[in-house]
């Protein structure tokens, strides 16, 4: 293999030192340009690749030939700062930067020339490259497979803290209503909701604090299972008096419905299943006022929604997106969009699940945080989810076909205000391809 060259005004650092030696390395890993791009895609957040530099990455992959990713040729691009910081938007100092550091986190490897001009030569006949100065892909092809497992353990810390806010919000709740059904029944719980305040506002890992959090609830349920199970003991004279009276009274047959049976005149007496089950029925009670509630909060949402239908019909204004988003499905969403799905390593059951993964879907294409906002508010959050996640899944199917996916989002933003996005008619050809 040839040698990568550096200038010798650049100062190196360990790890563009490392990035030069994988450049250089003989046992080329076979790969193609369709699995480094999706591979880098995905573990671009782990890497801390994002804004900026995960456009000018983007571009650089696009600018690649796919016969350049064979193992007897190098991936290599070539294009000037200029250039770059034109197609970002940015300056030359941030261009700069940006390459710097897609060379020390691994994926590039710099090639400079004695003029420090950046070119490319190739074989009229064969097209293979015969000279070349510029930024070189061997680094990124070599590390494929290191990257995969990057984004793979990324995905599962992300998977893992959605799944430990879960639990935060869903034990608190339960935390807080068992409590108040403790109270009523003379239990002083108000440790345990002192305990939840101060791990709540303590600053600590979501894992940390969801482990605490379960902790402290199963303390909460031992704490009134226990206080249920102890029998009444008189705590004032006038009760003790009242049992005293009933001592000559063993004989009598008590009338149930009428006459209360100490625990200590009552030999037959068991703790009934009910007992036992009382904080189980008044979650599950509590659990029946908050699903009618939500009923009616839904309810009333979709009267409010129905009305401003209503008054956007009348005046004419952004109509056409609750048209296409009435003729979208989560289902749809969820069907054509595999290569998302993969990436992210769960499904879109819901529309809550597919807002959700609007985050990790910006960062999957370089949007900008500014620019997803502007979507989301121009849009709404589940039409700009729908078309944020339709361009990942082309994206994604065709790295080549859309070099610039954030540019081609804001596009599709802007034809959905005008009312000409067919947005149903890409997924179906997503679903059919």
């Amino acid at each position: 293999m040839q040698s990568t060259s550096v200038a010798s005004f650049r100062k190196m650092t360990p790890g563009m030192l490392a990035s030069q030696q994988l450049a250089m390395a003989n046992d080329i890993v076979k790969t193609t340009k369709a699995e480094v791009a999706i591979t880098l895609k995905k573990a671009a957040p782990a890497l801390g690749i994002d804004g900026t530099t995960y456009h000018i990455l983007d571009i650089l992959i696009g600018l690649t030939r796919a016969d350049d990713w064979k193992q007897d040729r190098r991936p290599l691009v070539a294009i000037s700062n200029d250039k770059l910081a034109e197609y970002v938007c940015r300056s030359t100092r941030t261009v700069i930067r940006s390459l710097k550091k897609l060379v020390e986190v691994g994926i590039l490897a710099y090639r400079d020339s004695p003029t420090g001009r950046r070119f490319i030569y190739r074989n009229d006949h064969s097209g293979e490259i015969d000279r070349a100065y510029g930024f070189d892909f061997s680094p990124a092809r070599q590390r494929v497979a290191e990257f995969k497992q990057i984004a793979d353990d990324f995905q599962a810390r992300i998977r893992a803290a959605q799944e430990a806010k879960r639990t935060i919000n869903r034990l608190s709740r339960a935390i807080v209503d068992a409590c108040r059904t403790g109270q009523a029944e003379g239990t002083d719980c108000s440790v345990f909701l002192e305990d939840l305040n101060a791990l709540m506002e303590t600053p600590m890992m979501v894992l940390v604090r969801a482990e605490k959090i379960t902790k402290l609830y199963e303390l909460v349920i031992e704490e009134l299972v226990r206080a249920d199970e102890e029998p009444v003991t008189p705590s004032s004279n006038e009760d003790i008096n009242h049992h005293m009276s009933c001592d000559h009274d063993s004989n009598v047959t008590p009338y149930n419905n009428t006459t209360i049976q100490s625990h200590k005149n009552s030999n037959s007496w068991k703790p009934s299943n009910d007992d036992y089950s009382k904080i189980k029925l008044a979650s599950n009670e509590a659990h029946k006022n908050a699903l009618e509630i939500r009923s009616k909060s839904k309810s009333f949402a979709r009267s409010v929604s129905t009305r401003q239908q209503q008054s956007l019909r009348a005046t004419g204004t952004n109509s056409s997106l609750s048209e296409h988003l009435s003729s979208v499905s989560i289902g749809m969403i969820d069907g054509a969009t595999r290569e998302t799905k993969e990436m992210l390593g769960a499904g879109f059951a819901s529309w809550f699940d597919l807002v959700e993964a609007a985050e990790q879907l910006r960062l999957a294409i370089g949007l900008s945080e500014d620019g997803w906002k502007q979507a989301v508010v121009s849009l709404g959050d589940k039409m700009a989810a729908a078309v944020l996640v339709v361009t990942v899944e082309k994206t994604l199917r065709d790295p080549e076909g859309i070099s610039r996916p954030a540019g081609y989002f804001r596009a599709c933003v802007d034809r959905a205000m005008d009312g000409k996005l067919a947005l149903h008619k890409s997924l179906y050809g997503l679903t059919l391809s």
